[in-house]
């Protein structure tokens, strides 16, 4: 008897190639147990570890969730999530950058990968593309395949590796020509996985370029920003200033951003974020609010109650506050001192390394990504493979181990695995 495949027509072929991320997570743990964590460098996974390489967590969040009662931990959230939390989200989105006469509302979404889903989805044709950059968080791909969406990529930086406003001009103009709506995504501050942060300069530059594109007002332009790792990238005004430049766009510019607690929180397998969405027009937030809150019915009903009451009492506990803010700013020197250390290894051995600003990964660019993350792997050294280079997650690497990766990577990448720029 033949084997028969039951799968629609648009699901065949679906998870035939590996999660590059957890794939090398599981190799690396399993050289773990077999030769013990101080041979090996684990620098595949996004998540923090400290310097024992123990799972970070942030301990007032840890009690406060051991405190909280049951009906608050586990009983359902409204569809579009508790209204203190949309407060507290914008709150801590902005933390008083909001843009100047805009209307501005959140949803409840599970982590930012969920705000991701529905501006694609919502805000594009079956069938049409969404813009990317080339050096991209995976799942951006997967999420727009599994919705019938195509993709495009703009270049994110140029020849020189800097910031490419010429390329992102010539696609949104390409895609304009071919649809109506182009939704651009951008994962700043503390991109992942170069750890680049787009100036408020360029952010400057980019709005003027929204505005033009937009001139025809049948033309919609919705900025997409992936705001995963804003709390890791500098102070509020360092990493929220730009927010201040949506202030009065046309009402075809629809601002869109990804908000996620689990790496501002260190909760991320409770998948809690909002989608939040900034106007000058009224009529197009309530449509948002609406057209957003529908979906989550459509997909995965109710969000993470406990989470979502932790951001709303945080808004308005100034003590808890105060203890949270305390232990992340811990961790992100923790994180600056790791990157500062590879940073001038990495200088003084001759390594190139994409543009990196904060956050939790560096990148080095390669012609063959798969040959050196192999290579690394004999040196037990543990990183993720991308399209165009090789993404090291120093979040998860004690500063002791930091000292001579740079020297190994650059003598594994030799001569012949430089990419020509």
């Amino acid at each position: 008897m033949s084997v028969q495949l039951l799968v629609a027509s648009h699901a065949a072929g679906k998870g035939t190639e590996a999660d590059a991320v957890f794939s090398i997570l599981k190799e690396a743990n399993a050289a773990i147990a077999k030769l013990g964590k101080d041979k090996v460098v684990n620098a595949s996974i996004g998540a923090i570890y400290d310097e024992e390489e123990n799972f970070v967590t942030l301990s007032a969040v840890e009690d406060y969730f051991r405190r909280l009662p049951a009906a608050e931990l586990m009983n359902y959230a409204p569809i579009a999530g508790l209204p203190e939390f949309h407060a507290a989200v914008l709150e801590q989105t902005f933390q008083g950058f909001q843009p100047d006469n805009t209307y501005a509302k959140a949803i409840a979404t599970p982590g930012g990968t969920g705000a991701v889903r529905h501006v694609i989805y919502n805000y594009l044709e079956q069938g049409q593309k969404v813009l990317i950059p080339d050096w991209a968080w995976g799942p951006y791909r997967t999420i727009a395949a599994e919705h019938s969406r195509g993709i495009e990529t703009y270049c994110l930086f140029d020849e020189e590796y800097r910031f490419n406003l010429a390329s992102i001009k010539e696609k949104i103009e390409e895609l304009l020509a071919l649809q109506d709506h182009v939704v651009i995504i951008f994962n700043t501050p503390a991109h992942n996985p170069t750890g680049y942060s787009i100036t408020l300069a360029e952010w400057r530059k980019l709005v003027e370029l929204f505005k033009d594109c937009t001139a025809d007002p049948k033309k919609k332009i919705i900025p997409l920003i992936d705001l995963a790792y804003l709390d890791y990238a500098g102070t509020s005004e360092e990493t929220r200033g730009f927010m201040k430049l949506f202030s009065e766009l046309p009402e075809n510019i629809l601002v869109t951003m990804a908000y996620s607690m689990s790496k501002s929180f260190l909760i991320y397998g409770l998948r809690s974020g909002a989608l939040v969405g900034l106007s000058s027009s009224e009529a197009v937030i309530e449509e948002f609010y609406r057209v957003n809150v529908c979906s989550n019915r459509g997909v995965w009903s109710n969000g993470t109650r406990c989470a979502q009451r932790l951001l709303a009492d945080v808004a308005k506990n100034p003590a808890l506050k105060t203890k949270i803010d305390e232990e992340r700013a811990f961790y992100s020197r923790l994180l600056f001192e790791r990157a500062n250390l590879f940073l001038q290894e990495a200088a003084e051995v001759g390594l190139q390394l994409m543009p990196y600003h904060s956050g939790f990964f560096i990148t080095v660019p390669a012609a063959n990504p798969r040959a050196l993350a192999a290579k690394l792997m004999q040196e037990q050294i543990y990183a993720v493979p991308l399209k165009k280079g090789v993404r090291f997650a120093l979040c998860a690497v004690p500063t002791h181990k930091i000292s001579g990766m740079p020297t190994k990577i650059r003598q594994a990448l030799g001569k012949d695995n430089i990419p020509q720029v």
